[in-house]
Parts: C-alpha cells; structure tokens; sequence
C-alpha cells in the first residue's frame, strides 16, 4: 500500500500551483511599438507602454493592444474630375497612433479604427480633392494633387487621434473614351509638330534658292570661268550671259 505524500509537500505543490495561476493571470508583456489599455467593468483604468504589465489577478480586467507602429491602408476610389471624367484614384495612406492618442481611439472607436474612421474619410477625401481638377490636370500636377489629398486628411483624421506620415498616389485609371481622345490629341500633336518643321524646312530652301539665284550673275559666272580655266584650247568659255569670253593665250 502507497504511503500518503507528507502535509507539507501538498501544501507547497499548492501554493506552486496558485503562484503559477497568478502569474498568468497578474502578467502581461506588451509588445514595442505598442500601447496596453487596461479596462475593468468596460472602464478604461490606465494605460501601459511596452514591456512588463501587471494587472489585477481577475479576469474582469482586461488589457487592449494598440498598435502605434507606422501602418499603411491603400484603396480605390472612384470619381468624378471637374470635366466630369471618371477617374479612378488608387491611394496609399501612411499613418500611425501615438502613445498619447491611442486611449482616444479605442474610447471613441475601438480597435476596429481603419473601417469605421478612416476608410470613409479617405473615400470622401479622394472624391473631394479630385472634383478639384480637369482630368489632365490630375496626371499633370500629380504631387499638387497628393499634397491636396494629404491636408485633407491630416485635417479630418488628426481630430480623430489618428496621425497622416505621408499620402502618395499610386495609379490613375480613366475611361477607354478618355484615354482615345487623349491618344489621339497625342497623334493630332505629333502631325502639327511635323507639318510644322515640314514649312520651316521648304522656307529655310526657298530663302536658300533665292539668295543663290541672285548670286549666280553673268559676272560672276564668267569670273568663276577664268579662275577654273588651266590655260589650255580651248581659249574661249561662255558666259552666264550666252556671250563668248575670250581668254587671252600666253606665248
């Protein structure tokens, strides 16, 4: 027959065993780059930046990760320019909470923040921004349009507790009829350019032509005539003018 452990080694394994309990429930580590927000009854109690987190034993309490690192939320965005072109806008967002601002955030929206506050915002924000703006304008005033999109949201996310790092716009898309006409302002562009440089070039001829036809008169031809002529028969050369020049010979 087994022989009972001793009172003493039960008690100790006991009290191991509620020590053990009380870590896991009294520890919590939170992680860099993030925020801990302690709650009990559905009342935030305080706040925990990263390391070590100590809480009460019970499992009311309750602790919350915030991320505040850099996080970044990219979307399409479908509007209208100032012509009235539909213009599809593809958005990169860098944002991030702060230390300061994530008990806000999870007071006034919870965890879920990037769908409740900023898709929204961010589609009205593109809507907005590219209703300023022909649909040339956009490709050509591309960083314009990007510090527009970025103010507008640093003005309505701020206010929110959430922070803008930096907006960039990643793609334009128009409509098939929008990129033909611009393909063919493009072409209509190029055969101006040609017909242009096309004049410039029987002009600058022309001009060309006119000053040699008054150079080239009867006294000049005939000067040219005696400069080439090797003293050799024949002695006679024609003249611009039909005339015979005679060119003495040497004894």
């Amino acid at each position: 027959m087994q022989s009972k452990p001793p009172r003493n080694v039960l008690v100790g394994g006991s009290i191991v065993g509620l020590m053990v309990l009380f870590l896991l429930f009294c520890f919590r580590v939170v992680g860099v780059g993030q925020v801990g927000i302690i709650t009990q009854f559905g009342q935030v109690t305080r706040e925990a930046q990263s390391g070590v987190v100590i809480k009460a034993p019970w499992p009311i309490q309750h602790i919350t990760k915030m991320n505040i690192k850099t996080q970044k939320e990219q979307q399409d965005a479908t509007a209208a320019s100032k012509d009235l072109q539909t213009v599809t806008t593809t958005i990169a967002l860098n944002y991030h909470l702060t230390p300061l601002t994530a008990k806000k955030v999870f007071v006034e929206v919870g965890t879920d923040y990037s769908t409740v506050v900023i898709d929204p915002i961010l589609q009205e924000s593109i809507k907005s921004v590219t209703a300023q703006y022909d649909a040339a304008e956009l490709i050509a005033e591309r960083s314009k349009v990007e510090v527009a999109l970025q103010d507008k949201l640093s003005s309505k996310l701020t206010d929110r507790g959430i922070t803008v790092d930096n907006v960039s716009i990643v793609n334009f898309s128009f409509s098939d009829a929008f990129n033909q006409s611009i393909e063919q302002k493009q072409v209509a562009q190029q055969n101006a350019q040609k017909a242009q440089y096309e004049l410039q070039t029987a002009t600058t001829n022309a001009q060309a032509q006119d000053v040699q036809a008054k150079t080239l008169t009867p006294e000049y031809l005939e000067l040219q005539a005696i400069q080439k002529w090797d003293g050799h028969m024949p002695a006679t050369v024609a003249g611009g003018s039909g005339t015979i020049l005679s060119i003495p010979l040497t004894k």
